[in-house]
């Protein structure tokens, strides 16, 4: 009894492995039937869902005349295609953006089967392509909405040959147009020769590469491209990070243009016109990152060395640079353009000091970043009272900071922020600034006049897209004082209306000094009207205070000064001292005397008899201005309250 018990079981394990056998030879046969028709897979019957596929992709109709392959069956067959066309874009108009007489690829089928088509060998005879952007940056080559992370897959291609084919290139953007063969085979590698125009003068554009014929395609491939044109003339000599490996690359570079604006047409970085260039530098491009290990040249008679980091975030693109210039002329910023659109304003609204420099940030919404930079040497067409410059630059989300700027001059410095901040309506201009160190005679350029330390503040805001529509609607103070110096006593005695002393010092001792205890220029800004509060001075020998407004839209002069002498005058000077004209050229009528060290005789004259008029009371008319001339000016209380 026990023994059939326990012999019932044994029987019955034979069929449970019959069964396990069965199915898993099934599957496998499955799997081989399977196997045996992705190996001989009719491709002859894609051609329609090719056809259906890239218009799809492309956006545009796509014929394709036949489909072949090369063996009955393979793993890792050649696949053909005759006659191939793909139209343009209805936006481009008609003809084909493509066209292949035929095209062999050889392709993994089970790495097609996951959804990567990564063909090693590929094999074109007799293609044209045309690409095509149009002026506001749309290109025929990107499809609809594509964004990318500008990292893609790695080369696999490690065969292609490329033969009877050419390229056609029309980019409005750019102002390019140009035509030439393209070729790749065993022998000669990689050649591009094409010829046109750029910016309405002849180019020649030539692009040279490694032989891709049994290569590994993630070794370093060789390239090099030249761009020839009168406009811009521009090399490349680097290796990409494997074949065709357009998003991974290094390379030196030099460029030569008339102006910066015409490599911009190249790079598209948002460059500006400039004097002619002449740079080199030593590039690398990671996916959509750049790295910029070295730039420099000149621009003009401007030299600037440097490096910088261009980073895509997020949407944004992120700046990180340090420049050093030996010498820089900020003239050399604009080209000739610039330059006479520049004169023509002048000639239409005369010369100006507050410069018309954009702040406008409207274009640089996406970007952010920070510029490091210094100038060792300031140079000027009509010289400057500025040395060096130097400061940091920062750009986050349209709000534009340059601090930490220290600006040398011939004696002293200028330091201080600067910020434009453009994250709603126009432009916001803020301006704070200290001046230090400085000297009256240098300055002035009198040393036999006047003499002093100088110091100053400037705190303004207001907006505008440019510096100087910002400043002409400005707020806040501008001051300078000047202490501890020296003035001419006859400009002294002129100041304090002392007609009989100017006359006496003119004429017998123009060139005595008197002490300068100090000069307060201290004007308060109202929607671009400056109004001194206090303007006053003080010397050894006369205390004087002024009156009036500057009027930053136009930069127009119109102040009055008036004094008392310490000791008693013989005969007052009826006028008071006019500063007008502008900022650029002022203009000072001192009572008659005009500007020279030593008066003519017919001006004195003209003041002695208007001063003996109003003294006597025989003038018929009234000065235009009258200030209450002061008894006293308190230096150390308006310098400290001038300088907060």
């Amino acid at each position: 009894m026990i023994a059939s018990e326990t012999a019932a079981p044994a029987k019955r394990a034979p069929r449970w492995r019959k069964i396990l056998l069965g199915t898993v030879f099934t599957i496998l046969g499955v799997a081989a039937s399977l196997l045996l028709a992705l190996g001989a897979f009719p491709v002859g019957m894609m051609r329609g869902l090719v056809e259906s596929r890239l218009s799809a992709a492309w956006g545009s109709p796509v014929r394709v005349g036949a489909v072949t392959r090369d063996s009955v069956f393979s793993y890792a067959p050649v696949i053909s295609v005759r006659d191939v066309h793909i139209a343009q874009p209805d936006w481009v108009g008609p003809g084909d953006f493509v066209r292949l007489s035929s095209a062999s690829v050889r392709v993994p089928v089970f790495a097609l089967l996951f959804g990567h088509f990564q063909p090693d060998r590929v094999t074109i005879d007799g293609g044209r392509i045309a690409l095509v952007r149009d002026a506001s940056g749309r290109a025929n080559w990107k499809r609809e909405g594509e964004q990318g992370d500008g990292h893609g897959d790695r080369p696999t291609l490690s065969d292609l040959t490329i033969t009877n084919t050419q390229v056609v290139v029309r980019d409005a953007r750019r102002d390019l147009v140009v035509a030439g063969p393209l070729s790749v085979d065993a022998r000669n590698g990689l050649r591009l020769s094409a010829t046109g125009t750029l910016l309405g003068t002849p180019v020649r554009i030539e692009a040279t590469g490694g032989r891709i014929t049994g290569i590994d395609p993630a070794a370093p491939y060789p390239f090099s491209a030249t761009l020839a044109s009168p406009a811009l003339h521009m090399a490349a000599k680097g290796d990409m990070a494997g074949v065709l490996d357009t998003r991974h690359f290094s390379a030196a570079i030099t460029a030569q243009a008339p102006t910066l604006k015409n490599l911009d047409r190249v790079i598209e970085a948002g460059l500006f016109g400039t004097q002619p260039i002449d740079l080199t530098g030593a590039i690398r491009h990671d996916g959509r990152d750049w790295y910029i290990d070295r730039i420099g040249g000149r621009v003009g008679r401007s030299r600037f060395a440097g490096l910088a980091t261009v980073h895509k975030i997020d949407g944004r693109t992120k700046i990180d640079a340090r420049i050093r210039a030996p010498q820089f002329d900020f003239d050399d910023l604009a080209d000739a353009r610039g330059h006479a659109a520049s004169a023509a304003r002048s000639a239409k609204i005369g010369p100006r000091v507050i410069p018309p420099t954009r702040i406008n940030l409207s274009k640089l919404g996406k970007t952010d970043g920070t510029i490091a930079f210094r100038v060792d040497r300031i140079l000027a067409g009509k010289g400057t009272v500025f040395r060096t410059l130097s400061g940091r630059l920062t750009l986050d989300h349209r709000v534009l900071t340059v601090s930490n700027v220290v600006a040398t001059l011939a004696t002293g410095r200028m330091a201080g922020t600067l910020r434009v901040d453009h994250r709603s309506g126009r432009p916001k201009l803020s301006v704070d600034l200290r001046l230090a160190g400085l000297t009256l005679d240098s300055l002035i350029g009198k040393p036999d006049m006047v003499s002093g330390r100088v110091q100053g503040r400037i705190v303004l805001s207001g907006q505008g897209d440019t510096v100087r529509e910002a400043l002409a609607r400005a707020n806040g103070k501008a001051a300078m004082v000047a202490t501890g110096g020296e003035v001419r006593r006859m400009v002294a005695d002129v100041l304090g209306q002392n007609l009989s002393g100017a006359v006496l010092h003119a004429i017998g001792s123009p060139s005595r000094m008197v002490p300068l205890r100090c000069l307060v220029a201290d004007f308060r800004a109202t929607n671009g009207v400056l109004v001194p509060r206090p303007l006053g001075i003080d010397t050894g020998t006369s205390v004087g205070r002024g009156a009036g407004r500057i009027v930053l839209d136009g930069e127009r002069i119109a102040l009055t000064l008036a004094g008392t002498s310490k000791s008693h005058a013989l005969l007052k000077i009826a006028d008071p001292i006019q500063i007008g004209g502008t900022l650029s050229k002022p203009s000072v009528s001192v009572a008659g005397l005009g500007t020279t060290d030593k008066p003519s005789s017919g001006g004195l004259l003209k003041v002695l008899g208007r001063s003996l008029r109003r003294a006597f009371g025989l003038a018929r008319t009234p000065p235009a201005v009258v200030i209450p001339p002061p008894a006293q000016f308190d230096c150390e209380s308006a310098v400290a309250a001038a300088l907060r």
